[in-house]
Formats: structure tokens, sequence, C-alpha cells
């Protein structure tokens, strides 16, 4: 066997061991995200609707007592406001609460986190910064080495010179095609 492919062998397996953890990150976050328009992939949201006695009208200082009371929230109130002449918006760390003071009628706009889910895309997309941007840096590197070193470890019909070659050009001529037909056509 080849120095080279000594060398090769040796970095796609220590490598390859260091990355799974940060690949099942990118991978399951990266599903996740890349369907954001038809959900949003780190909360669950929920809407809830029942009905209270109606506080009548009045100004909402004088009347956001009584709602609140009738509400019997579990979180903190932030703000309480006149979105409309008819409707009092309550808000609260995990959403917003719409009280139609006509009819008494509670609309109940809340996220929730997704437990893990929620974790793994906020490393994916990068919100911390920081040292983050480095591992991430560090492991899109180990990925390179990867695939270069993956590259010399087959050879034969299966390797670079055969099916192998055949599937390198078309990862490589996918992201090109995609991004010429959606850039210039």
């Amino acid at each position: 066997m080849s120095r080279l492919r000594k060398v090769c062998r040796f970095l796609h397996r220590e490598l390859g061991f260091l990355a799974v953890g940060m690949t099942l990150v990118y991978a399951v976050s990266g599903v996740a995200v890349n369907h954001n328009e038809d959900w949003n992939p780190s909360y669950e949201r929920t809407v809830t609707t029942w009905t209270i006695t109606s506080p009548g009208h009045g100004p909402t200082e004088e009347i956001a007592p009584a709602i609140l009371a009738q509400l019997d929230l579990d979180e903190p109130v932030r703000n309480v406001w006149r979105a409309t002449p008819n409707t009092v918006r309550v808000i609260v760390p995990s959403g917003t609460i719409d009280v139609d003071l006509l009819t008494g009628r509670v609309r109940a706009d809340r996220l929730r986190p997704r437990p893990l889910l929620r974790e793994l895309n906020f490393l994916h997309l990068n919100h911390s910064k920081g040292a983050w941007t480095w591992i991430a840096d560090a492991y899109a590197l180990i990925l390179v080495i990867l695939a270069l070193s993956g590259i010399v470890l087959v050879k034969g019909r299966l390797g670079l010179a055969g099916r192998g070659g055949v599937w390198l050009a078309v990862g490589v001529l996918l992201p090109v095609v995609w991004a010429a037909v959606n850039l210039y056509l």
C-alpha cells in the first residue's frame, strides 16, 4: 500500500470518528431548517380559544385587571395594550393572548421550544457565534479532509477510475448545474 494511501486511511478513520457527532447535528438540523416554510423547526405553535365574561368597554388600564384575573395565567405578563378598539392584547413570554371585549372570546397564540431540535438548530445556524464559529470551521475542514482522503482509499473499478469517479462527477456537477439554472436562467 502506498504511503499516501496509508496516511489517507489513518486520517479518514480518525477524523471520521471525530466527525460523527457533528455530522448528526448538522444532518438532523439541516433537514429541519430546510423546511421552515412548512413549519417552525425550533418552536411548536399552539392556538387555543375559550371564552371569559366580557369585561365591557372602558380604558385599558381599568379593564385589564379584570381580564387578567379571569385568564389566570401561569406566566408573567409583559404588556397589556389595546390592539384594536374591541381587542385587548396580553403579551406573555410564550406568545400573545387576544381578548375580544364584545364577546369575551379569548385566543391564545403561543410558542413552545421543541426539545433538542431547537438546540441543534441553534448550533447549525451559528446563533451563538464566538467559539462555535471556530468549531464549525474546524468541522468544515475535517469534512474537506474526509472527502479528499476518501477519494484515494478505494482503487480500481470501484474507485476514482470507475464507479467512484462517476459518483464524484455527479456530486460536483449537481450543485454547479443547480446553481447555474437557478441563478442564470
